[in-house]
């Protein structure tokens, strides 16, 4: 039995372990699909992800869609440190409650200290937000 709300694999792995994620999430990083080129991640639509007009938050599809990227520019590389420099969001629908919003994060390109990637969140076969940024790698593994 897995220990994780409907919608999410078992083969999941918690990604919002501390600090500002782990108030707006459980977030999950979950299998990459396409041999390795789109790295995925996912969230449940709780009641504290709702704006007043009754649908997902703006805000929370920027964050989610932040972190999912951060943690893919991280991943490839090498576990060095990456900041967000640009974050470029356009909505594209609506999400809702009980949702399962899917990351899919691709890097379009990778430089020696840059990492541009584009993302697209999904749920339920609907797109809900595509963004592109680039993140500056900063730190040491």
């Amino acid at each position: 039995m897995s220990a994780f709300p409907p919608g999410i694999p078992a083969d999941a792995e918690v990604a919002s372990a501390g600090g500002f994620n782990s108030y707006v999430g459980p977030l999950y990083r979950l299998a990459d699909a396409e041999d390795g080129a789109v790295k995925r991640f996912a969230f449940v639509v709780e009641d504290k992800h709702m704006n007043s007009a009754g649908t997902l938050h703006g805000g929370m599809l920027m964050t989610f869609a932040d972190v999912a990227m951060s943690r893919t520019s991280r991943v490839i590389s090498d576990g060095r440190n990456c900041s967000t420099v640009a974050l470029n969001c356009d909505f594209v629908g609506p999400g809702k409650l009980g949702d399962v919003v899917e990351a899919r994060v691709r890097v379009t390109r990778k430089a020696r200290t840059m990492v541009f990637l584009s993302a697209e969140l999904v749920a339920d076969g609907r797109t809900l937000l595509v963004a592109t940024g680039l993140w500056k790698v900063v730190g040491q593994a």
